[in-house]
């Protein structure tokens, strides 16, 4: 299989949360990622942008 389906074969989802899931934990407030505009640009290599969102930027996680 080429590289470039062996990308397109990733689950974008669970890449977004895992992405959130760190941000989350380093900053200490909550996050939500958000993966768009996927575009495989040669073999092995794909470019996409990528939002990162809190909702609650007002007052820091606590545990």
């Amino acid at each position: 299989m080429e590289l470039e389906n062996k990308l397109k074969e990733v689950n974008t989802r669970a890449l977004e949360q895992a992405i959130a899931k760190v941000v989350t934990e380093a900053t200490g407030w909550d996050y939500a990622c958000t993966i768009r505009n996927i575009q495989y640009v040669n073999t092995g290599t794909a470019e996409f942008s990528l939002t990162l969102e809190t909702t609650d930027w007002l007052m820091p996680k606590t545990d």
